[in-house]
Order: structure tokens, then sequence, then C-alpha cells
């Protein structure tokens, strides 16, 4: 008997293929990231149905990653480290990282 129910399978290019909820976990995984950053006023964000993901924007011709960093770490570094560490998900977009900001205290964020 085989299974009759459909299998998604995601494209190899696009914006349907880069999990945006994904790609944050890893922004946030970094450890000179102390948050990700909606922007200047909370534009930088993907849209699903019911919620947004801030922080990450993912649009079929790349990826923005925006980044609070901690404050020690050179901010060239800190972009890097993000980049390195999503650009493996972005299923071949180009991945651009924005540290908007250094946090001197990223304790007091973290959850």
């Amino acid at each position: 008997m085989t299974d009759s129910t459909p299998q998604r399978t995601p494209a190899v290019t696009g914006a349907t293929a880069a999990d945006p909820d994904v790609i944050a976990a890893a922004a946030l995984g970094c450890p000179s990231v102390a948050r990700l950053s909606g922007g200047l006023v909370g534009e930088v964000a993907t849209y699903l149905p019911g919620r947004r993901v801030r922080g990450v924007r993912v649009r079929d011709n790349g990826v923005s990653v925006h980044v609070v960093g901690v404050y020690g770490p050179p901010v060239t570094e800190i972009a890097r480290e993000v980049h390195a560490a999503v650009t493996g998900l972005a299923a071949g977009l180009p991945v651009e990282v924005v540290v908007d900001d250094l946090d001197v205290d990223p304790d007091a964020h973290r959850g």
C-alpha cells in the first residue's frame, strides 16, 4: 500500500525555501549577538500568517538579518559570525547582515 499523503518539497531557490524562524534561531545562537533588531522603526521582518519574524527579512532576491551585537568584538566580526551561521540556511540566496546597535548588557535581554 502506498502513502497518498502529499509531500512538501522545498524549492531549491526563492523565499519559500529559506525558513525565517531557522535563520533567526541561527543568528541568535551566535555568541556575539545580543538579540535581533527590527530596524529603525520595526520594518525588518518576515510576515507570516498571524505573526512576524522580527529581524529577518526573506525575499525572493535575498535575506537580510539585523542584529544588536554584544559590545566588545568589532562590528565586522559580529557581522561575519552571523553571516557564517545563516548563509547555509538561506537556500542559495545572498545574505546581508546589518549590525544596528551594540548592547553593553546583553544578558538583560537574553531569555
